[in-house]
């Protein structure tokens, strides 16, 4: 009894072809009309309409400050401006905010506290919500048309 799938069969050279036709497609730049998506993006590489990207951008840098304030607090024993930050190796870049939001960080209490504010840079284009962050290291947002945010505004969870 004979077997269908036979080296010399229709169905297997037929397969053969067009698993070979894909790979010359994609290798042969079938695709070449698309733009690749970059692996880290900062802001100024969003589209203008991306502001879900952009506020994004914004509370992960917060999560950022807390982890370099947290180190240099363990190291110190007070909490850091972002020049000290970066002076004791915690944070190695400043905070940004890519280029749509200003981050604004404050040492109070003889550096037992602080505050850091993001607010977007044009109100609408690079962002609608402005955030809140203190040493708890609970970022909160809300929208106050390019106003600062609150200590009271609602809790905002880390961007999957």
């Amino acid at each position: 009894m004979k077997s269908k799938l036979t080296l010399g069969s229709r169905q297997v050279r037929l397969a053969a072809f067009v698993a070979l036709a894909f790979v010359a497609l994609g290798i042969g730049g079938c695709f070449a009309g698309t733009v690749p998506v970059p692996i880290q993006p900062g802001a100024e590489q969003l589209p203008a309409g991306n502001l879900k990207a952009r506020e994004d951008l914004a509370i992960f840098q917060l999560a950022m400050l807390k982890k370099a304030e947290d180190a240099h607090f363990a190291m110190h024993g007070t909490f850091g401006t972002v020049q000290e930050l970066m002076e004791d190796g915690t944070m190695n870049t400043p905070l940004q905010g890519g280029r749509s939001y200003t981050i604004d960080v404050k040492v109070l209490d003889g550096g037992g506290r602080y505050e850091a504010l993001a607010v977007p840079v044009e109100y609408g284009p690079t962002g609608r919500r402005s955030f809140y962050m203190d040493e708890t290291g609970v970022i909160r947002g809300a929208d106050h048309e390019g106003g600062a945010p609150k200590a009271t505004d609602p809790v905002v969870p880390l961007p999957m």
